[in-house]
């Protein structure tokens, strides 16, 4: 295998790891990679992707087929990320990048700081949870309540992930939070549209971008990606709602009646 070759394996995975694991779709991965091998002279490149790997093989000078498989461990959803691979990709084809050039911009988007910090991601869930509550038909005061659960909810689960304690775990224990707030002050301070106060500060949670992926992988026949996707989406929404009704229940259990 000539060292040309053995330096194009590598951007060609990274490519695919930073599309997958920042909410790209499964056929834009297997897309990129092909595109990008072709274009570095690559013979007979294909590749194969799942919401948990990515899989790279190309025939070698010698006929010998070169293959490699890389771990996928899903990361927070980053479309800006995805949108500077695509402009790699791009280059390549354009014949402005060779193989470590590409490995290089690849590495500079992976350790690239995110456009949004932690804080401006949680306010931003936290006032499209008032728009949500204002939407579901609530008022002032429900735009207000939704805001402050949906933020604290948000905080909980930034401080999940830094524990490593992400995924279900942090799903669960902050659509707990952003329910049970809600009950609490309607019960205890004001009495508010609980449903809409509730159903706005969960929408942040709620899977959407996953189950997008679900679909659009089932109707490409990538069932083995869209099953995965659908699934997780599926378990997501089931933590949301076992977290709201956790909350009802243990408001109830507390005070020896509902949340109303």
């Amino acid at each position: 295998m000539s060292n040309k070759q053995s330096g194009c394996m590598a951007p060609l995975q990274l490519a695919g790891r930073l599309i997958m694991e920042n909410g790209g779709e499964t056929y834009r991965v297997e897309e990129t990679i092909t595109r990008m091998g072709r274009a570095f002279g690559l013979q007979e490149v294909e590749s194969f992707a799942i919401p948990s790997g990515v899989f790279v093989s190309f025939r070698q000078e010698n006929g010998e087929l070169e293959t490699a498989v890389m771990r996928v461990r899903k990361g927070s959803t980053d479309l800006t990320r995805v949108d500077a691979v695509n402009q790699v990709s791009r280059q390549v084809e354009a014949g402005a990048l060779d193989c470590q050039g590409a490995l290089d911009a690849l590495k500079t988007i992976e350790h690239h700081r995110a456009r949004l910090s932690p804080l401006q991601l949680v306010l931003a869930a936290a006032v499209s949870s008032g728009g949500w509550a204002l939407m579901f038909g609530g008022g002032f005061a429900e735009a207000l309540v939704a805001i402050l659960a949906a933020g604290i909810s948000q905080l909980m689960n930034g401080a999940f992930q830094r524990r490593r304690l992400h995924g279900l775990v942090s799903v669960l224990g902050g659509s707990l939070l952003a329910a049970l707030l809600p009950m609490v002050v309607n019960h205890t301070i004001w009495p508010l549209m609980v449903d809409a106060t509730v159903a706005g500060a969960l929408m942040p949670m709620l899977p959407g971008l996953a189950m997008t992926n679900a679909v659009q992988d089932t109707m490409r026949g990538d069932i083995v990606s869209g099953l995965s996707h659908g699934i997780s989406a599926l378990l997501t929404a089931a933590m949301v709602a076992g977290g709201a009704l956790m909350a009802a229940s243990l408001l109830r259990a507390l005070t020896g009646g509902g949340f109303a």
